[in-house]
């Protein structure tokens, strides 16, 4: 548990609490237009990869005693210890949960920041590494897409190789249109960097490791020589972000032959200190560009780059963020201040070196949480819970199934009410939302999701009085063992919620349709509604750190 004000979050049928606070200097308004996260925690959890000088994780199990740990140059009394050996599933075990002592592993396909040629490529290879793995993995593994618009589950955490290839196999390429138009690099950043919040909000409160394979470029580098002081407030959000990753036990891996690495960065040493050591341009410390590279390293992965090799960089990935130990130590620092305390893991053994998070934020006594992390949480929350949600009315219809594409396509009626539309300048009304798409198990288990960001707007003078309904039509994943779908609606200041759900014998008893995606998908534009309103997805975050 937490110190101080504790707030306790559940997400996706699991029910540890941790708080979330956002810095912002006593007296003083948090800009609302900088997105940024505090995270601490009063013990530290430290998941340490131990490497030899080949830099492969290291053949002698060690004990506590061959650590030693300091915060900001202070040495640290270790609190707790797991050896390695222990992070390993039972070899007749079926479990596909993630809450054992096994690292988990979310790999994630960028559609957003790959041209269609590397994005096919790291997908085929991806499919190449899993197609070589048994039948029953030797970790519980979930596959997500990160597209123009939206981050996506197509298959939560499993076991089965099989199921893996299938949500392989039906991941699509397409034209990544932000790519190569500089006025969407702040865009596309933003967006990465939120993905990695949504996965760090999934996985707060599994147990143990969890290792994100990121099978492309990631966020584009933003240099500090073009944005200048504007990247200052970019360096809050990645630390913050960072801080809410390493405190959710999350690991980046970065996995991108193409990626450019400049010169300067390339050390002599062995591949593995070549590749931790890496920048993209000048990313270190708090001055330099902002990038993957950067937060790569803060959490203790790694970036791989200039390689022709996916497949074997995807397996070093594993093999480094499956062999590690657990430790814990409380700090003896108590100053609840919100700054950054760096960490630094020794190993007594000559010739063996440690890999971990670099360091922390402390809870800042002025802190809040951040909107957009409260808003995932309640999603997550009210997607998973037995009961509904009548905030907002929600009714579902026109159910179709698309069984060679395993989805379900279906028409979502809203009602205008309680939308919290707002007045602009020109005189419509508008309304901005999220929507959470989820196919869930029978025991509530999210097995596949997807978030959208939706705006509403309109000419009536009262929307909220207005009698009919708004419509749209979305897609959901159908994985295997799903018993119901269950969509999610909220106001996007964290208010007001709705749900619907549609269960397995409206599924099953639902007319074929072909595979082909419906025009009045969001995920494909938008559609004109009755009664002088209109539903719209706008591409990209709705807020900016670099806006002033």
């Amino acid at each position: 548990m937490r110190a101080m004000a504790l707030t306790s979050v559940l997400f996706a049928s699991l029910s540890t609490s941790f708080v979330l606070a956002q810095a912002a200097p006593q007296g003083q308004q948090p800009d609302p237009d900088v997105p940024s996260l505090r995270v601490t925690t009063s013990l530290v959890f430290l998941d340490v990869t131990v490497v030899d000088k080949s830099g492969r994780p290291a053949a002698t199990e060690l004990t506590k005693n061959d650590f030693v740990i300091t915060e900001a140059g202070k040495q640290q009394r270790i609190f707790s210890f797991e050896p390695s050996e222990i992070h390993k599933m039972a070899a007749d075990s079926k479990e596909d949960d993630p809450n054992g002592t096994a690292p988990a592993t979310i790999f994630v396909l960028d559609r957003l920041n790959a041209a269609i040629d590397d994005f096919q490529r790291g997908r085929l290879a991806l499919h190449a590494y899993v197609a070589a793995q048994p039948d029953t993995l030797d970790s519980p593994a979930e596959l997500l897409v990160l597209g123009n618009n939206s981050l996506e589950m197509v298959q939560g955490y499993t076991r089965s190789k099989a199921d893996l290839l299938t949500a392989i196999d039906e991941v699509q390429p397409a034209v990544p249109y932000k790519l190569g138009h500089p006025d969407f690099d702040s865009e596309r950043s933003q967006q990465s960097i939120s993905a990695l919040i949504e996965i760090a909000a999934q996985n707060t409160g599994i147990p143990g490791r969890k290792n994100i394979f990121w099978v492309g470029p990631g966020g584009p580098s933003l240099a500090a020589a073009t944005y200048g002081p504007q990247l200052d407030k970019w360096h809050a959000f990645v630390y913050s972000t960072v801080d809410l990753l390493v405190d959710s036990r999350v690991s980046l891996f970065v996995i991108f032959p193409a990626l450019q690495v400049s010169e300067h960065s390339l050390t002599v040493g062995t591949p593995d200190t070549v590749d931790r050591s890496a920048n993209i341009g000048n990313n270190r410390g708090s001055t330099g560009d902002v990038n993957f590279a950067l937060i790569a390293r803060q959490t203790g992965g790694v970036l791989f780059y200039n390689r022709n090799d996916i497949d074997a960089e995807i397996g070093e990935s594993r093999q480094l963020g499956s062999h590690y130990y657990t430790l814990t130590y409380q700090s003896t620092n108590h100053n609840l201040d919100g700054k950054y305390r760096p960490i630094s893991v020794k190993v007594r053994a000559p010739g063996l070196r440690a890999i971990t998070k670099q360091g922390y934020y402390a809870l800042d006594m002025n802190g809040r949480m951040d909107p957009q992390q409260r808003v995932i949480s309640n999603i997550t929350h009210a997607a998973s819970s037995s009961l509904p949600f009548n905030a907002l009315s929600l009714r579902v219809s026109d159910v179709d199934r698309q069984p060679a594409l395993h989805s379900a396509e279906f028409t979502i009626h809203i009602q205008p009410k309680n939308l919290g539309w707002i007045q602009t300048a020109e005189g419509k009304k508008v309304a901005n939302l999220i929507m959470g798409v989820t196919s869930l198990s029978g025991s509530k288990k999210i097995l596949s999701w997807k978030f959208e960001k939706l705006g509403l707007q309109s000419t009536a003078e009262k929307p909220d009085e207005l009698k009919a309904e708004l419509r749209t039509r979305l897609t959901a994943r159908i994985p295997p063992k799903t018993r119901s779908i269950r969509v999610v609606l909220e106001t996007a200041d964290g208010g007001r919620i709705g749900t619907v759900d549609i269960d397995r014998a409206t599924l099953d008893s639902a007319p074929v349709q072909s595979a082909s995606p419906s025009p009045a998908n969001p995920a494909h534009g938008s559609a004109p509604k009755p009664n002088g309103q209109q539903l719209s997805n706008p591409a990209g975050p709705a807020t900016n750190p670099a806006k002033s």
